[in-house]
């Protein structure tokens, strides 16, 4: 009796483990995998499904050590970096990547160029099982418990919610600034695939700034840009200042969406700021997005 109590209490703990793993992996990637299902009308939830499925929850060797989430192999046309690994056959050659994200792409390119994929793209995106179960009539995998594989994973973990654009159906967003040396401000944000449009109002309550900018998302949540406007200096003669000022930031989501910025102003004008003349300005400021 206690060793069946024993071996029940190691199984629910490997299964707990294994879903907080799985849940994990979710809020990771489901932003790369909506952003992939706005590009390329591949449902959200099959490729998570399958980044899952196939990497191990990103802990195959594979995955580790190829950033390959979904098990594609190097076939004819593939001119990149390759890792061997065993699968069907002993020694297979797989592509391998410099960045997770760049698996994702490959992903759905590799589905969107492939002739026999494309019936799939007839189907509607919210109908993961068609998809599911056209993954494996199109040849993806050999294991014939492949689509009811991946609909236990979307049904388990909702998955499915992805398919409605749940992480970037909203574009425009306002926003509160908090930070140095300017303390508070106000904003508008509004964010076209991996690019970002922006304009904000901030204060120091001794000299105020207004601008105008754009940031690049170069990878993941990381973007860089630049930002052009004028600092209003009331205790100066000629009090509005241009000035323009390279920028970088990180996306952090969570609760809320938190933009961590920073920079250094350049005046285009001599200028003075807490009594004395200075060259450049360095900032940095929390950029809460309201919903």
């Amino acid at each position: 009796m206690k060793k069946c109590l024993l071996i029940v209490f190691l199984f629910s703990s490997f299964l707990v483990v294994a879903q907080k793993k799985t849940e994990a992996y979710i809020d990771k990637y489901s932003q790369i995998a909506v952003d992939e299902m706005n590009m390329y009308n591949i449902p959200a939830s099959i490729t998570l499904a399958q980044g899952i499925l196939e990497s191990g929850n990103g802990e195959s060797r594979l995955a580790i050590n190829g950033k390959n989430h979904f098990g594609i192999k190097c076939h004819s046309n593939w001119n990149g970096k390759t890792i061997i690994e065993d699968d069907d056959e002993k020694g297979e050659c797989f592509r391998k990547y410099n960045r997770v994200s760049d698996s994702y792409r490959d992903h759905s390119l590799f589905l969107n160029e492939r002739g026999r994929y494309a019936f799939l793209f007839e189907y509607n995106k919210t109908d993961y099982k068609k998809w599911a179960k056209g993954l494996k009539k199109a040849g993806y995998a050999t294991n014939p418990k492949y689509p009811t594989l991946l609909i236990d994973l979307i049904e388990k973990y909702d998955l499915s919610r992805f398919d409605k654009g749940t992480k970037s159906k909203k574009n425009l967003y306002f926003s509160h600034s908090y930070g140095l040396p300017y303390l508070t401000g106000l904003g508008a944000y509004y964010f076209n695939k991996k690019s970002l449009y922006f304009t904000e109002v901030n204060t120091s309550f001794s000299f105020s700034e207004a601008s105008i900018g754009y940031h690049y998302n170069l990878i993941n949540k990381f973007y860089v840009g630049a930002k052009g406007g004028g600092v209003y200096i009331p205790t100066e003669e000629v009090s509005i200042k241009p000035y323009l000022s390279p920028e970088f930031m990180i996306k952090r989501e969570k609760n809320k969406s938190v933009l961590i910025r920073g920079g250094v102003q350049f005046p285009l004008v001599e200028t003075q700021w807490f009594s004395k003349e200075v060259k450049l300005l360095p900032y940095l400021t929390f950029t809460y997005l309201l919903d």
